[in-house]
């Protein structure tokens, strides 16, 4: 009996001992790959148009979903590449063929039937598509399903590894120039540089949430880079770890007020003016918050990076999820977009406020860990709150008092009309009580 408890506990052990080993080696820093959206987002009904391409399908995880004019499309754009990049098929087979098996590791996938001809057809048609952007004549396609092409580009899991892009087109400056008309129809005017291409034995240093000494690992991973250009060390300098209160470790939103209250409070929201930053900040009573351009793609960008951030293989901050949570707090009416857009904080290109209120609701589900910077000026606007408590009850009464009375010309000659009732009543009052002598 005594030997059979043995046996079971050595193999327990044993058990024990290689979930701890495959725990661990699962959490070592190292380069995200190109997986599938979470389920929880990818299920619900409301997201599921930000996560399906329209026209064309790249990379393992959609292949072969498109429409035959979508695989048309790649093909052609593909030919055209090749054609007047002077590729010899015969050195990108060659070279694909020594790469694949790494190339292929950069799928969350278990699959190993990888046909060479699908990556070259998917990279060609990539570049040449982000080398023509906005000429639609020449990619001989219509305008309107050219901008549906380039929301397809957002989807985290219909990317192909930037390691294709690299092999393809080995001209730095014609790569760059790609990725800069890649942001530039999206709106993002900063681009950041690429690094040299790196030698086939040196060794990559990877870094939480990435490194400006690596590459990207697909298009886009590129743009996210692209809104947090500027060091985030520099929005957080002057955040002292001591006085911040440790949040809870649950998921939740930063309950922080709306516009509207915020400015019933007398806090004044201004544009900041590093507009590459993603990153607001408060101070003396101003909140300044970044530039945000909305149009048709910004909700295919924002969902499609929050599913990215959400990855387990990504070690990140939070810090486009962590916003857009900011900004969902802020933003409850259209009248509150209305005062951000009138600030130029909002650049809005959809149809009306509206619109612009209903994405940033959509975003209410998101609930992300509390970050120190969020929690930084959650507690800063609270202090100020807490110091200013007798002026602000001041200031929201003659607001109050100026909407209600002073919005309107016949609100004003209806309050004169009520005062001088008033004050004909009261001296009409004064001369019962004192009547003159005759």
């Amino acid at each position: 009996m005594a030997n059979m408890a043995e046996i079971e506990w050595a193999s327990l052990w044993e058990r024990l001992e290689k979930s701890e080993k495959q725990l661990t080696e699962g959490n070592k820093v190292s380069r995200p790959k190109i997986q599938r959206i979470p389920a929880y987002m990818a299920e619900k009904p409301e997201f599921q148009r930000y996560y399906r391409p329209q026209v064309i399908s790249l990379g393992e995880f959609h292949r072969n979903k498109e429409t035959g004019q979508g695989e048309l499309y790649k093909e052609a754009w593909a030919a055209m590449y090749i054609k007047h990049t002077n590729l010899k098929a015969v050195d990108l087979f060659e070279q694909l063929w020594r790469d694949k098996p790494k190339l292929y590791k950069l799928y969350d996938t278990d699959s190993d039937k990888v046909d060479s001809k699908s990556f070259i057809v998917d990279g060609c048609c990539v570049l040449e598509l982000l080398e023509k952007s906005d000429r639609e004549q020449e990619l001989k396609i219509s305008m309107d399903k050219l901008v549906r092409v380039h929301q397809d580009l957002l989807i985290l899991d219909n990317q192909v590894p930037f390691k294709l892009l690299r092999l393809l087109c080995e001209d730095q400056e014609r790569l760059q120039k790609c990725l800069c008309n890649f942001l530039q129809v999206h709106g993002i005017q900063t681009a950041p540089k690429l690094p040299r291409k790196r030698t086939e034995n040196e060794e990559v240093k990877v870094t939480v949430d990435g490194d400006d000494d690596e590459d990207p690992v697909h298009l886009l991973d590129y743009l996210r880079k692209a809104l947090l250009m500027r060091d985030q060390h520099t929005s957080n300098k002057d955040i002292n770890n001591n006085e911040i209160k440790k949040g809870s470790l649950h998921l939740r939103k930063y309950r922080i007020g709306t516009i509207r209250e915020l400015k019933a409070a007398g806090i004044r929201v201004t544009k900041n003016s590093h507009s590459n930053s993603m990153y607001p900040s408060f101070k003396d009573g101003i909140l300044q918050l970044p530039e945000l351009r909305v149009d048709g793609s910004t909700a295919h960008i924002f969902f499609n990076l929050v599913a990215y951030e959400m990855c387990p293989d990504f070690h990140n901050n939070f810090e486009i999820s962590s916003f857009l949570v900011f900004m969902s707090s802020l933003i409850d009416q259209p009248e509150d977009v209305k005062e951000l857009r009138m600030a130029r904080i909002i650049i809005n290109e959809l149809a009306n406020d509206k619109e612009v209120a209903d994405l940033f609701n959509k975003m209410d589900t998101i609930l992300v860990p509390e970050t120190p910077l969020f929690a930084h000026i959650r507690d800063q606007i609270d202090l100020h709150f807490k110091s200013k408590r007798g002026r602000i009850k001041m200031l929201s009464w003659m607001r109050e008092a100026y909407n209600t009375y002073f919005r309107s010309p016949w609100t004003i000659i209806a309050l004169l009309a009520a005062t001088l009732v008033l004050v004909f009543t009261s001296i009409q009052a004064w001369f019962a009580i004192h009547p003159k002598a005759s």
